[in-house]
């Protein structure tokens, strides 16, 4: 292919890959800016010494270069803090591109293309997708369901999402590449904001697998660290503690990874709101409530005000329903059990634990996430009760004073360059 053709396709798709750069940045005036620095890389390629990709079509290679300055441009956003056009709008576009036909009609027509893709799937194969990736069942129980195994359901669903990306690929005018073991995310393929479709199996795929949002969150020993959502929902999340959050246009979604977190939602009945945390899911329409998870993978849900259900994530299993100043501790592998929850839910808010009759054991690795040597407790002081209100800041005071009130011996002891504690029964 001459490396002129892509230069003299520009003109043909100029307003196209406007449209196409301004659903990712989110300005129209940005856009322009970045496709003619498109023009500028393309004309780049025009002589003989640097030719475009070989077998690549005009159109494709014209895209494959404004996508990429769109990321480019995404990154140093990030970079300098900027604030991201949230694609999960809905039919919502941003100001000057709600009404542009262009755009629309390229959304119908990737829509169109995932729809194809999917209808022409095996009737098996298209059911397991769509229970994976909309409806959010677990491939232990859609293994069930069909009489397969969870091998073969993870090989059907990696066979619908190859049958759709090439499909994406193909609209696009580009080659499918070569398997690598990792996919583009079709929001990727697509290029499209959150617009209509009419209610069709791929527009109920975008808005259920395509985060418009998403984050990951973290904190370090003795850190907490508060993140506001795109709804006006808030997070706090204690030390030791991470989470992922992705925002979809029928759904809420976090993925409590590890640690304590304080959820303030904004009711959305449109939406739920989904916590799955250790081995059960939280659901929630708009509540404030605490979701923990212990080092032996023990799970504690407090509710401060409003309505909680928390189900087995693994199977539909028997749901539990909890209202203000209810709790429910759940051990991993054991049974639940109801607790009346404290007005002050999650006090580590304002610097302060509360152990309420708990093993020594769990309330020492509450105090070591905001410790910066390393405590443990023997195996026979495990179980020792312990009742009272711990200052976060006084912590270390409290530990050296447990002997006061337990039958333990408190000591410092060193490995090399590591120092700890040990608490031991006496």
């Amino acid at each position: 292919m001459p490396s002129s053709l892509p230069l003299a396709a520009f003109p043909e798709h100029y307003h196209a890959l406007i449209a196409f750069v301004a659903r990712r940045v989110g300005s129209r005036q940005t856009a322009q800016d970045l496709v003619h620095d498109a023009w500028l890389r393309v004309a780049e390629y025009a002589g003989p010494a640097q030719p475009p990709p070989a077998g690549c079509a005009p159109r494709a290679y014209l895209y494959t270069v404004a996508e990429r300055l769109a990321i480019d441009h995404l990154r140093h956003r990030q970079r300098t803090g900027e604030r991201f056009f949230d694609a999960d709008a809905g039919p919502h576009a941003p100001e000057g591109l709600a009404h542009d036909v262009a755009d629309a009609c390229s959304h119908r027509e990737a829509l169109a293309t995932v729809d194809a893709a999917l209808a022409g799937l095996p009737a098996r194969c298209r059911a397991i997708f769509l229970a994976d990736r909309i409806d959010g069942l677990p491939h232990a129980e859609i293994a069930a369901r069909h009489g397969v195994s969870v091998k073969t359901v993870e090989r059907e669903v990696m066979r619908a999402m190859d049958t759709v990306e090439a499909a994406l690929h193909r609209w696009r005018g580009d080659a499918a590449p070569l398997r690598t073991g990792r996919r583009r995310a079709l929001s990727a393929l697509l290029g499209v904001a959150g617009l209509g479709a009419g209610g069709t199996t791929a527009w109920r795929l975008w808005r259920e697998y395509v985060p418009g949002w998403q984050a990951s969150l973290a904190t370090a020993t003795g850190r907490q660290s508060t993140q506001t959502l795109p709804d006006g929902s808030t997070i706090a999340l204690d030390a030791q503690t991470r989470a992922e959050v992705r925002y979809y246009g029928a759904r809420r979604h976090v993925r409590l990874l590890a640690g304590t977190a304080f959820f303030s939602v904004a009711r959305d009945t449109t939406r739920p709101f989904i916590v799955d945390a250790a081995h059960a899911r939280i659901t929630v329409l708009g509540t404030r409530f605490e979701v923990a998870i212990d080092a032996d993978g023990a799970l504690r849900v407090a509710v401060e005000e409003g309505h909680v259900r928390v189900q087995p994530l693994a199977d539909a299993g028997q749901a539990y329903e909890l209202t203000a100043h209810e709790a429910l501790h759940w051990p991993r592998g054991g049974p639940p059990r109801r607790e009346s929850a404290p007005g002050d839910v999650a006090p580590w808010r304002d610097g302060w634990l509360d152990f309420r009759h708990e093993p020594l054991g769990e309330a020492v690795q509450r105090i070591a996430r905001y410790s910066s040597i390393a405590l443990r407790v023997a195996p026979d002081a495990q179980a020792l009760p312990v009742f009272g209100r711990v200052r976060i800041a006084e912590a270390g005071d409290w530990l050296r004073l447990l002997p006061r009130t337990l039958p333990v011996t408190v000591r410092e002891e060193r490995e090399g360059a590591q120092r700890g504690i040990i608490i031991a029964r006496r």
